[in-house]
């Protein structure tokens, strides 16, 4: 006689982990501050609040790995825009246009990282992956225009790499609080003649 099969397959320790990250975020999106419990987050996975502290050191742990998923997904996406784009300038266009996607004006995204904005100061965790995740994006967007300046000449990338980013996530956030206030090609627009404006700065040493 054949041995019965289990009904219910049990989930790899880094699937569950995944899937508890993906409902703390769809939980903070759907339901903001009162999004961070555990009871609330369990149930959206379809598990046990005890499971919750089985794969993570509480709460606090379980926001930072969401925090870090978002933060890492939001650049990927714009990266993923890029990588398959031949010229310097072309592919910071791609850059620009990537930050202006429906994928990233998106008001959902910006109920979530209300929540973590309100926990940063008084978390370590949220604070260093902050940091860390700032830095990348930055150099990421560094790198880009760096590659656009002609041989012999000379451009503050890091100064330029922080005024096109600030500019970038005001007008994402004037969006998202008020969507649909201008339109993603008026955003792009603007974000071109930044950097046009930069690089025809760009003079010779």
């Amino acid at each position: 006689m054949a041995a019965r099969q289990p009904k219910y397959r049990r989930a790899l320790p880094e699937d569950r982990r995944s899937d508890l990250v993906e409902a703390t975020l769809r939980c903070l999106a759907r339901d903001g501050h009162a999004g961070v419990s555990v009871r609330r987050i369990a149930a959206e996975a379809g598990v046990s609040a005890g499971l919750v502290n089985h794969h993570f050191e509480g709460i606090e742990a379980l926001v930072a790995a969401a925090y870090e998923k978002i933060a890492h997904d939001v650049t990927a996406r714009i990266v993923s825009r890029v990588e398959p784009v031949e010229g310097a300038r072309a592919r910071v266009s791609a850059f620009v246009a990537a930050s202006f996607s429906p994928e990233v004006l998106d008001p959902a995204l910006l109920r979530v990282w209300v929540v973590f904005w309100s926990l940063l100061p008084h978390a370590k965790a949220l604070q260093d992956i902050q940091k860390r995740t700032w830095v990348d994006y930055r150099r990421t967007l560094e790198r880009e225009l760096l590659g656009c300046l002609a041989e012999g000449t000379r451009l503050d990338v890091e100064m330029t790499a922080l005024g096109l980013a600030a500019l970038m996530d005001g007008l994402w956030l004037q969006w998202c609080l008020d969507p649909g206030c201008y339109a993603a090609e008026t955003g792009i627009a603007l974000a071109e003649r930044f950097v046009d404006d930069a690089l025809g700065r760009a003079r010779s040493p």
